[in-house]
């Protein structure tokens, strides 16, 4: 039901949306397992909750999760989730400091590339407050813009999505944490920009 609705808003907002499909469980989990040990997180572009409820899923028992959702009917959706650590704002991800003072980490499913250069760079500066940024596209062609903003850039590629996707993985300056995953330089071809691409995704 939740896909047949968010493709039925694809058709009205293609824009807004930015794909016919949701983001499928494989794709939700490896999102949401970003946000760590994350107490305050903002979600931006929540569609139905399939993000949503694997951040919940994880959210510590203290925690707060705010999801920015512009569609009425998503936000509908989403408060049916009935979890008390949530909290739905209808309205653009732009009016974020209106609602939320700080944020560890925000997850954003916003389509950023087919946003004006104006609307993209606002969404960047809010997120750039934060020490945490996860931003789901599915070209890989954002690293130059997101680079303005972190000290850290990593790609993600989750090959088990339909379609496959792109997760874009960012830190500021001291919040950088490293793991074991075996990576290498991957160059944006439209844009020139160097992120690190961890190179076991494909096989997830």
């Amino acid at each position: 039901m939740d896909n047949l609705r968010f493709a039925r808003q694809f058709l009205q907002h293609p824009r807004q949306l930015g794909t016919l499909f949701q983001s499928g469980r494989t794709l939700a989990r490896k999102m949401a397992q970003e946000i760590g040990q994350s107490v305050q997180v903002v979600e931006f572009g929540s569609g139905t909750g399939p993000v949503t409820r694997e951040i919940l899923r994880r959210l510590p028992k203290n925690g707060r999760l705010t999801c920015f959702e512009i569609n009425s009917e998503f936000c509908r959706r989403l408060r049916q989730i009935g979890d008390p650590r949530l909290r739905v704002i209808n309205d653009d991800a732009v009016h974020c400091s209106r609602y939320v003072r700080r944020a560890d980490c925000v997850i954003s499913g916003l389509p950023l590339t087919l946003f004006d250069s104006r609307a993209r760079e606002a969404i960047l500066a809010i997120a750039g407050r934060s020490g945490l940024y996860v931003q789901l596209q599915y070209t890989p062609i954002l690293g130059q813009d997101l680079r303005r903003h972190f000290s850290s850039v990593r790609l993600k590629f989750v090959a088990m999505n339909f379609p496959p996707a792109f997760l874009f993985v960012c830190r500021r300056e001291g919040e950088v944490c490293e793991d074991a995953s075996p990576r290498h330089p991957f160059k944006s071809r439209s844009r020139g920009s160097r992120v690190l691409i961890d190179s076991d995704e494909g096989r997830s």
